[in-house]
């Protein structure tokens, strides 16, 4: 408990410290930021953003969906958008991924799934998430103008993308998975979906859909103070979007994606204001989804369930 609070305590204080040095930094070049602002947002732009960030979490939900019904949970399509918009909110109020942990209790009590194939089922989804991913990134660094910042990039994705697709291809035949309880987990959860090509293949492809969605879905947030932005950039832009997304150290990343993305500005050109600007937009716009449809969500779960004295990997929660 007591480590929990200190995790809770740091999480906020580098959310705000990352939004002091943000507001500093709006502040020295406000004039800037007064110029990208008096940019019209039009009612046409708002309704693109908002259907594209809502297909972005049908198809996060039929991740979801895809993921639990190996392990043995079939959950119905309404069902497993409430859920995953549900974790998204969650993300916003808890560090650490505490959604990930909402999606797992909620899971445990509505369908009695063992948390070791929620655990595994989230790894297989991960994995393959880092390798399109990467993937995407690589090939929207190489479409673009070569320069020295893009050779390291290049190297790490590429390299990101082989760790991904070794993972795929030889986890659980590696001896030393036997000897590690937690890996060999992993490996047996891998073991399942690697026994049906035709779901993994159905996850490579609706991650492949993923990432080309949230990719407009930046286009337009960049396009919206005037600021275009190319598919090969957007990939690029949304693969570090969600690498950063792995330092699970603030609430929904906030301030930390924010800094990935101002970092990604210095390859593709554009400054932190305009970085900073479009990424506020992306939050505005999710979070305005999430108050409009959130709560049908949290009604949806809690409808008729029980989610009281659940044990989750032997704990009670």
């Amino acid at each position: 408990m007591a480590n929990k609070k200190r995790q809770a305590i740091f999480s906020l204080a580098l959310t705000l410290a990352l939004a002091i040095l943000a507001g500093l930094y709006a502040k020295n070049h406000w004039a800037e930021f007064k110029t990208l602002l008096a940019t019209p947002i039009w009612l046409g732009q708002w309704v693109a953003i908002f259907a594209s960030m809502l297909l972005t979490l049908v198809i996060n939900s039929e991740l979801l969906r895809t993921g639990v019904r190996v392990m043995g949970v079939p959950l119905g399509f309404k069902e497993g958008l409430a859920l995953a918009m549900s974790t998204m909110g969650a993300n916003y109020f808890i560090p650490l991924k505490g959604g990930a942990g909402l999606r797992a209790y909620y899971l445990k009590a509505r369908w009695k799934m063992p948390f070791t194939d929620f655990i595994a089922q989230l790894f297989a989804i991960s994995v393959v998430a880092l390798a399109v991913g990467s993937f995407l990134a690589f090939w929207g660094l190489w479409f673009m103008a070569g320069t020295e910042a893009t050779k390291p990039l290049l190297g790490y994705f590429g390299g990101t993308f082989i760790l991904g697709l070794a993972s795929i291809m030889f986890l659980g035949r590696i001896p030393l998975t036997d000897k590690v309880p937690r890996l060999a987990a992993l490996a047996r959860g891998w073991d399942v979906f690697r026994a049906n090509p035709k779901v993994s293949l159905w996850l490579a492809l609706l991650q492949v859909a993923y990432y080309l969605v949230l990719a407009l879905v930046n286009r337009l947030c960049f396009e919206a103070f005037g600021v275009s932005l190319g598919w090969g950039q957007a990939l690029f832009y949304s693969a570090v979007q969600l690498h950063s997304t792995i330092i699970n150290l603030t609430p929904a990343g906030l301030g930390v994606v924010e800094a990935f993305g101002v970092l990604a500005g210095q390859v593709l050109n554009f400054t932190p204001a305009v970085a900073l600007l479009a990424q506020g937009l992306y939050r505005l716009s999710q979070l305005t989804l999430l108050i409009l449809i959130g709560l049908w969500g949290w009604r949806f779960l809690a409808r008729g369930k029980t989610l009281n004295s659940v044990t989750i990997d032997g704990e009670k929660a």
